[in-house]
């Protein structure tokens, strides 16, 4: 029975620092790609346009 409970617990530690691991690559993932993002929004919104907008064409 020892063996059996330090298996059981040798699993449960090693399966609960995998999927802490797992969040925490993919909250950091997700926190990296919503800064770029908001950067490329930012850059967007005040890029000069490269080409003038449908509604200054027909002045």
């Amino acid at each position: 029975m020892n063996s059996f409970f330090r298996f059981v617990l040798g699993f449960t530690v090693f399966i609960g620092v995998s999927l802490g691991l797992t969040v925490f690559a993919g909250s950091f993932a997700l926190e990296r790609e919503k800064e770029r993002q908001a950067a490329a929004a930012l850059e967007a919104l005040i890029a000069q346009p490269h080409e003038p907008a449908w509604w200054e064409v027909w002045k």
